[in-house]
């Protein structure tokens, strides 16, 4: 009898008859918080302040050029022209590689990070030693990776995306500003295509800078927060036009109310 028995590893999810196996559900953290108005700054402070100079950058960069974070990570000097006002973006996702346009005032500040970098005094607890100070420090480079490896026995040349998505994790436990969604890596491409429906930018033009190809995905990014929402209405002047057209002068009071909150 004892032969015919079948041992049972321990933790194994076999059950018995009649019982339902349990399985584990995935946690998903669900759309990017698109992080608008001053949090957008706010964060990216918090980023420089509590994490490291490599992220700062980074994570600066996939908002003002749109970009994945894996886009942004294999990203290498010489993929910027400053002569031309523009940036190469390397092939993802079965999609060719794209040259963006660069902005002045984005141009303003990479080149500022290319001649200055970004450096900070870090302090660390390393156990029995305590406190230990370094020099956190990122660097332009004159050629290569923006972001290398840090790693001798990495795969690849650069810093892999679950690196970066670890540390925004980590980071985002200690940010106690108010946030509808979560932080993720992606939130700056979230508040860049944001920022560009704010702007008026046609959706066929955003989408191409953005390179979205699906209109109903575009449409799912950089959701309008309800005082984003309320702030485009009053500060539309073809709208406020139309509504104060309705009030000709001979409404007396209320044309000249229409007119003074025109002004």
């Amino acid at each position: 009898m004892a032969a015919r028995r079948t041992a049972v590893r321990r933790g194994s999810t076999r059950k018995g008859k009649g019982q339902k196996t349990k399985t584990k559900s995935k946690k998903t953290l669900g759309k990017a918080a698109a992080l608008p108005g001053q949090l957008r700054s706010l964060w990216l402070l918090h980023v420089l302040k509590e994490g490291s100079c490599w992220l700062y950058v980074a994570l600066l960069l996939t908002h003002v050029l749109c970009l994945r974070i894996t886009e942004c990570l294999r990203l290498q000097s010489r993929d910027f022209s400053f002569k031309t006002n523009s940036v190469l973006v390397g092939p993802l996702k079965k999609q060719a590689a794209v040259r963006k346009p660069l902005l002045p005032e984005v141009k303003q500040v990479l080149k500022f990070l290319k001649e200055k970098g970004i450096t900070r005094k870090r302090t660390t607890r390393k156990g029995a030693r305590g406190e230990v100070t370094w020099i956190d420090r990122w660097r332009w480079p004159d050629q290569g990776q923006l972001f290398p490896t840090s790693r001798d026995d990495s795969y690849g040349t650069c810093r892999s995306k679950d690196t970066a998505c670890k540390a925004v994790s980590r980071l985002r436990k200690t940010f106690h500003e108010p946030v509808e969604s979560s932080i993720r890596t992606h939130s700056g491409r979230h508040r860049m295509v944001n920022d560009l429906k704010s702007a008026g930018i046609p959706d066929e033009v955003g989408m191409a800078f953005a390179r979205i190809k699906d209109r109903k995905t575009y449409e799912g990014y950089g959701k309008f927060s309800e005082d984003q929402k309320h702030t485009v209405i009053k500060k539309n002047k073809a709208l406020r036009d139309t509504v104060a057209s309705l009030f000709p002068k001979g409404h007396g009071v209320i044309a000249k109310a229409s007119k003074r909150g025109r002004n």
